[in-house]
């Protein structure tokens, strides 16, 4: 068995090095999370992300039921002042700018303090 396990990985290597990560550099807000546009209920002790309007809908295979959206199924790594999270995509903001990313609290302290309430320059890919 060891022989197919070592191929399976040799072909995650591959596709993993095929597929283009596209990096953002956008401004980070804090935000609370509630029923997200994913249709899941997140609380904010949970840390989660929300991308812009336009991210979420022009996503590849985005539908007009947003539950089955696939970007539902990613998530976003940020990295910031040599911090870096990876946070699963739960929903997305109506009216934030293209480049514009939310975390809810615990995600977002990782980069700043809430006070902050938002952190430019922030670096960020969909996974």
């Amino acid at each position: 068995m060891r022989p197919a396990f070592a191929i399976f990985l040799l072909a995650s290597a591959l596709v993993a090095v095929d597929s283009q990560v596209v990096v953002h550099t956008g401004t980070l807000f804090n935000f609370v999370p509630g029923l997200g546009a994913c249709g899941f209920t997140n609380t904010s002790s949970q840390t989660v992300a929300s991308v812009s309007n336009h991210t979420f809908n022009t996503f590849a295979g985005a539908t007009a039921n947003p539950n089955n959206n696939p970007i539902c199924k990613h998530s976003l790594n940020i990295t910031h002042g040599g911090t870096h999270l990876a946070v699963p995509i739960v929903d997305f903001c109506a009216s934030c700018p293209d480049e514009n990313i939310g975390l809810s609290t615990p995600g977002f302290v990782h980069f700043a303090p809430t006070s902050a309430g938002i952190v430019t320059g922030v670096s960020w890919s969909i996974v």
